[in-house]
C-alpha cells in the first residue's frame, strides 16, 4: 500500500514542478514565519503536510511558495530608495544632535559641581564668621541716653560729619 508521502512524491515528479517536503522548523525558516504559525496552518488544514508514524509533522510546499518568500530582493523604485536616503540622513541628523545633547549634559553636570563645591566651601565659613568678636560701634553712630536727662530736641554732636538730616532738623 502506497503511503500518503509516496503519492506525493509521484505526483510532484509527474509534473514539472517539485513539491519540497520539509519539517516544521525548516518550512518555517522558507516561509519566514515562526513555528506556531506553521502548526496553526496545520490544524487549520491550510497547508499541505503529513504525520508521521513517529508524530513528526512534514510540510510539502509548492514551487511557487518557497519563490514568492525568498525572492525578497530590494525594490529598485527611485522614490523608496530616495525615502530610505532621507531617513538614513534623518537618522545621522538626530544621532548628531543626540551627542551634543550629551555633551551639554555633561557640562551642566560640572557646572553644577562647581557650584556645589562654592557651596560648600562658603558654607563652611559660616562658623568662622559667627566666632569673630564684634567690632566696635562706628563713630558716626550717636550715643542713646535717657532723655529725662538731657534736653529735649538738642542732639549732642561727636563730629562735624553728622548727615544732612541732622543738621536741618537739629537746628
Amino acid at each position: 500500500m502506497l503511503g500518503f508521502a509516496s503519492l506525493v512524491n509521484a505526483l510532484a515528479t509527474i509534473g514539472e514542478d517539485v513539491v519540497e517536503r520539509l519539517n516544521v522548523a525548516d518550512a518555517a525558516k522558507v516561509l519566514g514565519v515562526s513555528e506556531q504559525a506553521i502548526y496553526a496552518r496545520v490544524k487549520r488544514d491550510t497547508i499541505t503536510h503529513e504525520k508521521g508514524e513517529n508524530g513528526e509533522i512534514n510540510v510539502f510546499l509548492d514551487p511557487e511558495e518557497t519563490n514568492s518568500q525568498t525572492d525578497k530582493q530590494p525594490l529598485d523604485n527611485p522614490l523608496v530608495n530616495d525615502y530610505i536616503t532621507a531617513l538614513k540622513s534623518e537618522i545621522e541628523t538626530l544621532k548628531t544632535h543626540i551627542k551634543s545633547l550629551e555633551h551639554d549634559r555633561e557640562e551642566w553636570k560640572e557646572e553644577a559641581r562647581r557650584k556645589d563645591t562654592i557651596i560648600m566651601a562658603l558654607t563652611n565659613r559660616i562658623p568662622e564668621l559667627e566666632a569673630t568678636p564684634e567690632a566696635p560701634p562706628d563713630a558716626t553712630e550717636s550715643v542713646v541716653t535717657d532723655s529725662d536727662t538731657e534736653s529735649r530736641g538738642v542732639v549732642p554732636q561727636e563730629g562735624q560729619n553728622r548727615s544732612w538730616w541732622r543738621r536741618i532738623f537739629a537746628s
